[in-house]
């Protein structure tokens, strides 16, 4: 009898699908470049760089029920959700970070071979769980000021299962424009808003309007302004029978005790985490200015807590990126021909935006 054959025996779809380039560890990188980790500037993930709330940190510290398993129908963190977004809790559902959800998503209304609409430059899981889940992708190219092209993507939606859209947009950093969601909906296809990034921008939610639009799912996540990225909560707001289907077919313990407590401790810090967002806002945009001045750099404007970097000095946004790291300073940088000569930097406390006004200064600027 022959044996089983992991690799054969794979779906023919994910016989060739690539990994999702996840971020590089910081002590490797620190170890890499000679530094001690505590001396380094881990910019490339959009992470918090004041950590988790003070009660986050506290909670974490307690005895939160490490030894049973956690509530699964998530009824205390769906309440506290309820108060800071402001829609009802049977209109929320949380998951291990909002990539889960994306992947919920995937599997509860995209079958093999449905077409999914993007537009890149994005937030690439969608991609990825495009591929893990068999399904054609249709990435719309943005504009060259990085506006989504809406003919284009209404177009696009018109033939489309799902239409997957971050609002602030990663890693270009701009918001959509205000009336393309109302014409989006209108396609007939199910729109996925990512918000990742809203306490940043300024703007309103669209998580009131999800709750009586079938066609509209919004994603939000504790990962950049709640700062606690390595708990991985995330969670999603949507129509009642929406968000039944996805609590009925999640992992039943997907949220550990330990992230629970953290997120529900989060919630009950918003005045602090509000506070730390306007700095790192207020940071986003000394550095820009920073940027211009040195005359070798375009920041792009950005309604979040990074900003997508262009290089006019001849070199590619690796090649900064490495000059940057021999400084302690690591980015994010993309394979990507439109962002080849780009980077992305997130935004870190004064004292670290100090540290990078002094080494951009210091590399300066080469000729072509």
């Amino acid at each position: 009898m022959a044996r089983f054959d992991p690799i054969a025996s794979l779906r023919p779809h994910i016989r060739n699908l690539p990994p999702y380039e996840a971020l590089e560890d910081l002590e490797e990188l620190a170890a890499e470049y000679g530094f001690d980790p505590a001396d380094v500037l881990k910019l490339d993930g959009n992470e918090n760089p004041f950590g988790p709330s003070p009660k986050a940190l506290a909670a974490l510290q307690t005895n939160y029920g490490a030894d049973r398993y956690a509530d699964a129908a998530q009824f205390r963190l769906r309440s506290a959700l309820s108060s800071y977004v402001g829609v009802p809790p049977e209109n929320i559902v949380a998951g291990a970070g909002s990539d889960e959800l994306i992947d919920l998503i995937f599997r509860l209304w995209v079958q093999e071979g449905d077409t999914v609409v993007t537009s890149g430059p994005t937030f690439g899981m969608y991609a990825f769980d495009s591929g893990l889940n068999g399904s054609t992708l249709v990435d719309v190219p943005r504009n060259a000021d990085w506006a989504v092209d809406p003919t284009a993507l209404i177009g696009a939606a018109l033939e489309a299962k799902a239409v997957f859209l971050a609002s602030p947009n990663n890693p270009t950093g701009n918001l959509l424009q205000p009336d393309l969601l109302d014409a989006l909906l209108e396609t007939g296809a199910l729109v996925v808003l990512d918000e990742a990034y809203i306490e940043f921008a300024g703007v309103e939610s669209a998580a009131v309007r999800s709750i009586t639009n079938p066609a509209l799912l919004v994603l939000r996540t504790f990962s950049k302004w709640g700062g606690i990225a390595g708990m991985r909560v995330g969670y999603a707001t949507g129509t009642a029978e929406a968000i039944d289907v996805m609590l009925r077919a999640k992992q039943p313990y997907n949220i550990s005790a330990a992230s629970q407590a953290a997120a529900l401790a989060t919630l009950e810090d918003v005045p602090i985490l509000d506070e730390r967002a306007r700095i790192l806002v207020a940071q986003r945009d000394r550095l820009a200015d920073a940027m211009r001045q040195a005359e070798w750099l375009e920041p792009f404007p950005s309604d979040t807590n990074f900003l997508l970097v262009r290089v006019h000095d001849g070199r590619s946004g690796r090649e900064v990126s490495e000059a940057l790291r021999r400084h302690g300073i690591f980015v994010r940088t993309y394979g990507t021909p439109r962002l080849a000569d780009c980077f992305r930097i997130s935004m870190g406390t004064p004292e670290q935006t100090d540290r990078i006004i002094a080494a951009i200064s210091e590399m300066g600027a080469t000729s072509a």
